[in-house]
């Protein structure tokens, strides 16, 4: 066999003994932990993604992946079953890349459950779950769908968030800069603030509640069905403001409405309270 050829053979085996090297690092292992009835789950990981969905039992099952042996998983759980905490780490003096330090997460858990979970980059995404929620990442999405009856707090920098169907909820977002998405959001209590993030509310603000839409210098954009019942206020400080959803005026309202920068008025009965503020943002209220 010539020199040539002997030199291929050595090439492709170096480069298949790297695929093989490659492969090993990625480390999938499943975990079940027994959880007490209405107990929490804490997941603390700085990179991959985390993705947590409600199930039925009573354990905990974490199926996650990592990317590199330089990280491991620690799980722990107090003695009561009454909390289980999920935490990656680096071992000893290793000093992974970003890629090496890559975790991803796939957790069910039983109905009840409470969730929280905190990232640095790592997307979020939680569905279907009856237990209380508290999610925060600095620039990674989060996401948050099909949640009934529980109290949702969201933090991110400039983390996108996107919450979707829920239902009879208790929802708090703070923000720097990511965008705040929200479609059919209802419940005794809706606030989103942010500094500079855009705000979208599709929904009927459905349960009496209170909605507080603030944001320093991003846009509030808001789209009504004819049917919803609101006490709606709007305005922004150098930004301007727009309606095109039928409002009457109220008899006696908290300012006096300026054209352009501010409006207030009712919807049917005014069940549920509205109050849309920005600096310098633009402001609109739109029907479906």
């Amino acid at each position: 066999m010539n020199q040539h050829a002997l030199t291929g053979i050595g090439a492709v085996s170096i480069l298949a003994l790297g695929t093989v090297q490659a492969l090993a690092a990625d480390t999938r292992k499943e975990v079940r932990l027994e959880i007490a009835p209405g107990g929490m789950v804490n997941v603390v990981n700085n990179t991959g993604a985390v993705s947590i969905h409600g199930g039925t039992g009573r354990q905990v099952v974490a199926i996650y992946t990592t990317h590199s042996s330089k990280i491991e998983v620690d799980q722990t759980a107090t003695p009561d079953k009454g909390r289980i905490e999920l935490r990656t780490h680096a071992l000893g003096d290793q000093h992974p890349t970003s890629d090496e330090a890559r975790v991803d997460f796939d957790i069910t858990v039983p109905a009840g459950s409470s969730v929280t979970v905190s990232t640095a980059t790592a997307p979020i995404t939680v569905e279907g779950l009856s237990g209380d929620v508290t999610l925060s990442s600095d620039t990674g999405q989060i996401t948050v769908r099909n949640v009934a009856k529980a109290h949702v707090h969201v933090r991110g920098v400039t983390a996108p968030v996107n919450l979707t169907d829920i239902v009879n909820g208790h929802v708090e977002v703070t923000s720097s800069g990511g965008a705040v998405q929200m479609v059919n959001v209802s419940g005794s209590k809706v606030s989103v603030g942010t500094a500079n993030g855009n705000i979208t509310y599709r929904g009927d603000c459905s349960g009496g509640g209170s909605y507080e839409f603030t944001t320093h210098s991003g846009a509030i954009d808001v789209t009504l069905p004819e049917y919803a019942s609101v006490d709606l206020s709007a305005r922004s400080v150098s930004g301007s403001v727009q309606n095109d959803f039928p409002l009457q005026a109220k008899p006696h309202s908290p300012f006096v409405p300026k054209s352009g920068s501010s409006f207030a008025g009712t919807s049917n009965s005014g069940l549920s309270s509205v109050e849309l503020q920005s600096f310098s943002g633009k402001i609109r209220v739109k029907k479906q």
